[in-house]
């Protein structure tokens, strides 16, 4: 039921923009992501993003993510190389039954060798502290790593490695404060990338 009425939440968002610029698919052993990408706005340099994703895993959680990413050339002494920050929010339900909640604030690495300009190394980090993160966590964490290869002008193909951990606090009595991380995501994986 729970996977059910995440994935219509995740189809009424996308509903709404009739163009997708970007679909983003990738499967490990235990979980499955996809992402939802597209422009909202280009300036001279870059480029914002609207990003949404849903990702289920074996043991039955369920996380959905949303938010935007500004990218653009790190400069002309740097050839291929883009960076880019953002905010996301994260929503994450467990099969342990604890909710988790967080605004990260991230960073993002793209880099595209001038002289195999087929061949992309990506790499990005959002974090969201104490402060930003509720429900039954303290601290959220996301990152990836992938080398992706372009097949087609539209599509491309990539092997990575991510992590998704959230720390969750434990209200034990007699011992506050005590606290676990648990792990979403955490391995390798594949995956495709198909723009539109």
């Amino acid at each position: 039921m729970k996977l059910r009425a995440s994935i219509a939440a995740l189809l009424c968002v996308l509903g709404f923009e009739a163009n997708a610029r970007e679909i983003d698919l990738s499967l490990s052993n235990d979980t499955a992501l996809i992402r939802y990408a597209t422009p909202i706005s280009y300036s001279g340099s870059g480029k914002t993003d609207l990003d949404v994703g849903f990702m289920y895993t074996e043991s039955d959680n369920v996380m959905i993510l949303g938010g935007i990413e500004m990218m653009g050339e790190a400069g002309s002494h740097a050839p291929g190389l883009h960076f880019g920050v953002g905010i996301k929010g994260y929503g994450v339900s467990l099969d342990s039954g604890d909710d988790v909640g967080s605004v990260t604030l991230g960073a993002k690495g793209w880099y595209v060798p001038p002289q195999i300009n087929r061949l992309g190394l990506v790499a990005q980090l959002y974090f969201g502290p104490d402060i930003t993160t509720f429900g039954d966590a303290e601290k959220f964490w996301d990152f990836s790593g992938r080398a992706e290869y372009e097949v087609l002008p539209e599509a491309a193909v990539y092997v990575g490695y991510r992590n998704v951990r959230a720390r969750l606090e434990r209200n034990v009595p007699g011992n506050p404060g005590n606290s676990r991380d648990v792990d979403l995501d955490k391995g390798w994986h594949i995956g495709v990338r198909m723009s539109f």
